[in-house]
């Protein structure tokens, strides 16, 4: 991937959000990097950097559609170690299977506070969870912790009260919400942690540079901003973060 190319790419496509009060569609992000070939973790990268700058992203079709809000993800093949895992949680769980019937009852028994009928889905719906996990992998986060989200929104979905309409459909759409949420959450911090050791290692080869042979830094902190591009203020933090504050 051509680096100067790239990012004349990401000022255009920030331009474009600008002259759309920060959003951009699906198609103008790819029709922005088409010919790039962008693997998918630069892709995840390149999508956060721009949600640090205030740029939505916004479906092309169905335009507040939840369905269509959550079907994005990055998807990566499970290991054997991952399949091991995943076989050997499933084997574990007491799972029951119920004719349509007796499922279309819980979700009303539910949908009226039942904490009994609560449970029994809870217990119907962990495999279905734990797939739905697996079909997700990330490199972001780790399939069991990705796992134990997914189980996480499924309990937090049957305990909402205000929604009237509970199904399958429903229910599968919360857990889809829930695990992209935290695959997002994860990624955002992993962009964060990765920007930082960037400033960092920025920081220390600019200082380098810029000492003399007996160890005193030729510029100023104001200086130094200028010369980054960075603010004082960040350049404070990541010399504290390493020490060379003093």
């Amino acid at each position: 991937m051509d680096v100067v190319e790239f990012q004349k790419k990401l000022q255009e496509i920030c331009n474009i959000a600008k002259e759309n009060d920060q959003v951009l569609s699906p198609a103008q992000i790819r029709e922005c990097f088409q010919g790039m070939e962008l693997e998918t973790e630069q892709m995840v990268k390149m999508l956060q950097y721009l949600k640090t700058k205030g740029i939505r992203i916004q479906g092309e079709e169905a335009e507040g559609s939840e369905e269509s809000e959550v079907q994005s993800g990055t998807r990566t093949p499970l290991t054997a170690q991952e399949k091991e895992y995943l076989q050997e949680y499933l084997d574990g769980l007491q799972a029951e299977e119920l004719k349509d019937e007796e499922l279309q009852g819980l979700f009303q028994d539910v949908a009226h506070g039942d904490a009994l009928a609560q449970g029994r889905l809870a217990q119907v719906y962990l495999p279905v969870a734990a797939n739905m996990a697996a079909e997700m992998n990330c490199e972001e986060i780790h399939l069991a912790d990705l796992i134990q989200e997914a189980n996480v929104a499924l309990l937090e979905a049957l305990e909402q009260e205000e929604t009237q309409v509970k199904n399958d459909q429903w229910l599968r759409l919360q857990l889809r919400k829930g695990i992209i949420a935290a695959i997002e959450e994860q990624t955002e911090r992993k962009f964060q942690d990765d920007s930082l050791v960037a400033r960092v290692e920025k920081l220390e080869s600019a200082v380098k540079e810029l000492t003399d042979d007996d160890g005193e830094t030729r510029f100023t902190l104001d200086e130094l901003a200028v010369i980054l591009d960075m603010k004082t203020d960040e350049i404070r933090d990541v010399l504290r973060l390493t020490g060379d504050d003093k």
